[in-house]
């Protein structure tokens, strides 16, 4: 049987002790202990992802620890369960907030918490396959021109080749690369969708993603000529949570400078790609971006990859120096083929329509099933080829 992981997070020691008295006898139950004296998001982030109930102890009436959950992305928080005499308005509006499943007693008795506790997993339990989320993977290029975009784009193309629902999310809105990766004239776009996102729904959502003859959607910004206005972090956190309910992976290409909507990404993501060459400024820089991540943005350690494109075994950059400098080993290596690359930008085709042999795409294909577990979709065929070709040499 699989442990259920239940984080005791409050401000006073007495309280994290006492409530794990109450829980340490319950087979199946792996507790954790957190005490938070200044929550910060980034702590509060990392201690409650990857668990699947947090019991939040407020000792006094006090709110600081709602408020700091509710400071969270929704997609952030887990199952919350409180044990606090809350009476107060503001209380009552940060606990509807942040979708707390039950409210006990500050000190409730055993009987009472342990009931309490298995109700919450068990609806979870239930709700789950229902509530299925789609799986986010964030890539980001550790500088400019280390193709975090084309190893975005193309591991979506491979993932929506295989007949599973992809969306593919361009955060670069001024230039837009993916849509010229791929052919497409988006119309619509997602600063849009941001705008709009109250009013959207799973259906309305398909009017702002343009869609390629593979199947993949992609969400970019449209070519207007004027700079867009950068969108609020929380409303495309909201659009994020409804993209995850149409689609069963979505793919993000985010920026290396950490704005708004890249931190998001990062934050509501199953992985994240760090992208970057053999070359030692690059090292530097993904070990200083990594350190964001997980310390900053709260993003857990354990899902930030170091993806190494352009990779050379004849480097005098090695893999066991890259893996000391930013603290992980490379999880994907990408070999160079520049000439292929350049054709695949150039014709706006996908590197799996020229070349699915290639060994760019052959070392693509393995880090896409190493991180969704699918199986490849089977080449493209020649007509397929040419069919796609003379569609481009039409438009």
């Amino acid at each position: 049987m699989q442990l259920k992981k239940i984080l005791i997070l409050a401000s006073a020691e007495e309280d994290l002790h006492r409530i794990e008295d109450q829980l340490r006898d319950e087979r199946g139950w792996q507790l954790t202990l957190l005490r938070v004296g200044q929550a910060l998001n980034g702590t509060l982030r990392r201690a409650l992802s990857d668990i699947d109930l947090a019991v939040v102890c407020c000792r006094g009436g006090q709110v600081s620890l709602l408020e700091a959950i509710d400071a969270l992305p929704a997609i952030s928080r887990p199952q919350i369960l409180v044990c606090g005499d809350l009476s107060s308005p503001e209380a009552t509006r940060l606990l509807v907030r942040i979708g707390v499943v039950d409210l006990l007693p500050s000190t409730p008795t055993t009987p009472e918490l342990q009931s309490a506790i298995r109700r919450a997993i068990q609806g979870h339990a239930t709700s789950s396959k229902a509530d299925a989320k789609g799986r986010i993977i964030s890539v980001f290029g550790v500088s400019g021109g280390v193709g975090a975009s084309l190893i975005a784009g193309t591991l979506a193309h491979l993932v929506a080749l295989t007949s599973k629902k992809t969306l593919l999310i361009d955060l670069d809105l001024i230039y837009a690369p993916l849509a010229a990766m791929f052919g497409l004239k988006p119309v619509r776009g997602i600063v849009e969708a941001i705008q709009q996102v109250d009013t959207l729904d799973m259906t309305a959502l398909d009017g702002y993603v343009t869609r390629h003859e593979s199947g993949l959607a992609l969400l970019s910004s449209r070519s207007t000529g004027a700079i867009p206005v950068i969108p609020d972090g929380s409303a495309f956190n909201q659009l994020l949570a409804l993209c995850q309910q149409r689609y069963e992976f979505i793919f993000v290409s985010a920026n290396h400078r950490l704005d708004p909507l890249s931190i998001e990404a990062a934050g509501a993501s199953n992985d994240v790609l760090l992208v970057l060459e053999q070359h030692l400024s690059d090292v530097r820089l993904a070990a200083r971006l990594r350190q964001l991540l997980i310390q900053g943005v709260g993003v857990p350690e354990s899902i930030v990859r170091p993806i190494l494109n352009k990779y050379s075994t004849r480097s005098p950059v090695k893999d066991n120096m890259i893996s000391k400098a930013i603290g992980a080993a490379p999880f994907g290596k990408i070999p160079e083929d520049g000439p292929l690359v350049r054709r695949s930008l150039d014709s706006g085709m996908p590197l799996a329509i020229l070349d699915r042999h290639s060994p760019v795409v052959d070392a693509l294909v393995d880090l896409e099933a190493q991180l969704t577990g699918l199986s490849p979709a089977p080449p493209v065929s020649a007509v397929r080829r040419i069919f796609a070709t003379l569609s481009r040499g039409v438009q």
